[in-house]
């Protein structure tokens, strides 16, 4: 073989290297998109004692003044986009329209999350997506406007 036969096999060899990683690197940008990791819900757990022995962890509220006695759910955001009830924290609203969940530190900074007040198919009213705390002894308050 002479040289320029050599030179213009190796320039197709490139040439096909280069569209085969352009066709992977397009693929996996597609395939990840705006998709979220997988993981699996938060798992709630029970509370610090009053003398602060047990687990470290944070908190989340909710602030629904216009909610009194509402049902309340935290759900969390899937990998397909879809939001979920968290099992452990879904419960009637006080009467000044409150909700405390206790947020374990293996939680700590998952998201994103939402409250729903009201039955989940058509709810009266719904957060803005947020993160779980970061850090121990964090409150993360929520609050909904009066209707």
């Amino acid at each position: 073989m002479n040289s320029k036969s050599q030179l213009k096999q190796w320039l197709m060899i490139g040439l096909m290297l280069l569209v085969l990683g352009l066709a992977l690197g397009t693929a996996s940008l597609a395939q990840a998109g705006n998709s979220l990791p997988e993981r699996t819900p938060p798992t709630p757990t029970k509370e610090r004692n009053e003398d602060h022995s047990g687990p470290a962890g944070a908190a989340i509220e909710l602030v629904a003044p216009g909610h009194p006695g509402a049902w309340s759910v935290v759900q969390w955001q899937d990998i397909n986009g879809d939001w979920q009830d968290v099992d452990g924290w879904q419960g009637s609203l006080d009467q000044s329209g409150q909700r405390r969940w206790w947020v374990a530190a293996k939680d700590f900074g998952t998201g994103p999350f939402r409250w729903v007040v009201g039955d989940t198919a058509a709810p009266t009213a719904t957060s803005e997506p947020f993160h779980l705390p970061a850090v121990g002894a964090a409150t993360l308050v929520v609050t909904l406007p009066a209707q």
